[in-house]
């Protein structure tokens, strides 16, 4: 499957052409909605439009609305605990739908696991748990920072914390139970050695693409 890709609203201004290569492009959280409603509209866009937001317990109904009012295709949550929280987020989108106007169902729901790490110990299975529900992404870098994990002092992009490893395993089972794809976040850098190795990784344990923090690191991605 091709990339994801995640930026900021100072990286909106590439050529749709490149982001065309992705088959997603997510915004990231706070992101303006006169960017994400630029690029929707984008002539020639052949990719989907995401918006990351904040973990449900911080998510605003009003700050909802407008993402939809930006015609965006899919909401990325970060900080995903489990099953109820792509349900309830799954209510809440109905009811943004309905006071848009937007047919029930269209915005999907990528659920982003590894900044709320009780999310990776949830026994509850997703299968069903929303018909939005599109794909798993894992962010080993937010699961590192919320449980403590110290950088390696030699070799980082050889070595992988434990945490890392049983959540790397938590989402690709996962995904597989709930059929949708699994992606992983690539470490933030522009290293080839470090991005190559980390893009293996993630394919080799079972990840059906990877999340690039940059165009850059895509084209490292690409030759690999």
């Amino acid at each position: 499957m091709k990339p994801l890709l995640i930026i900021n609203s100072a990286a909106s201004a590439v050529d749709v052409g490149a982001f065309n290569a992705f088959a997603g492009v997510i915004m990231d959280i706070g992101c303006d909605t006169e960017v994400l409603r630029s690029m929707a509209r984008l002539a020639g866009r052949s990719f989907t439009l995401l918006a990351r937001v904040e973990p449900l317990g911080l998510l605003d109904e009003e700050a909802l609305n407008l993402l939809l009012d930006s015609d965006v295709d899919g909401i990325v949550l970060s900080g995903c605990r489990g099953r109820a929280d792509i349900q309830q987020l799954d209510v809440m989108l109905r009811v943004a739908e309905a006071a848009s106007g937007i047919a029930p169902n269209r915005v999907r729901i990528h659920a982003e696991y590894g900044g709320s790490p009780e999310g990776l110990l949830s026994p509850h299975p997703l299968t069903g748990s929303s018909p939005r529900l599109g794909a798993l992404i894992f962010n080993g870098a937010a699961l590192a920072r919320s449980v403590g994990c110290l950088e390696p002092t030699s070799a980082p992009h050889q070595r992988v914390a434990a945490p890392i490893l049983a959540g790397r395993a938590y989402v690709v089972l996962r995904a597989s139970e709930a059929g949708v794809p699994a992606y992983e976040m690539l470490p933030a850098t522009t290293d080839e050695a470090a991005a190559r190795w980390a893009h293996s990784l993630s394919r080799d344990n079972g990840f059906a693409s990877v999340v690039c923090n940059s165009i850059e690191q895509a084209t490292i991605v690409k030759t690999a």
